[in-house]
């Protein structure tokens, strides 16, 4: 069963299963109540960094009201083709950038 599928800035459907966000709310209770920003990270980011060690593309969304204060919201998603899913997310304060390539935001990172 789906939580949501959703479009994102990459043009990938990428999708969140009861069992994934089973997981991931279990791991990051802060998460609770904030499906709505997943969303956005996805289909609206600040960046986009590929991780070529992990196979897996990493979304940030910095929101200035979370339930952990001021923060980045991380979604790590696998693509396959023109689809994906979600593997985890979690809140963070800075964006690690080491091993990774920017796919999406470049034009930002000098406001870092």
């Amino acid at each position: 069963m789906l939580i949501f599928e959703v479009l994102s800035k990459l043009n990938k459907k990428i999708r969140l299963t009861e069992i994934q966000w089973a997981h991931i709310e279990s791991k990051h209770k802060e998460l609770k109540n904030q499906i709505q920003k997943m969303i956005a990270t996805l289909e609206n980011p600040d960046f986009v960094y590929y991780s070529p060690t992990e196979e897996n593309f990493h979304y940030y969304k910095r929101f200035e009201e979370t339930p952990v204060t001021e923060k980045y919201l991380l979604m790590v998603a696998k693509h396959f083709n023109d689809d994906g899913f979600i593997i985890t997310a979690f809140f963070v304060s800075k964006i690690k950038k080491e091993g990774k390539e920017v796919i999406y935001g470049e034009e930002n990172i000098h406001k870092l």
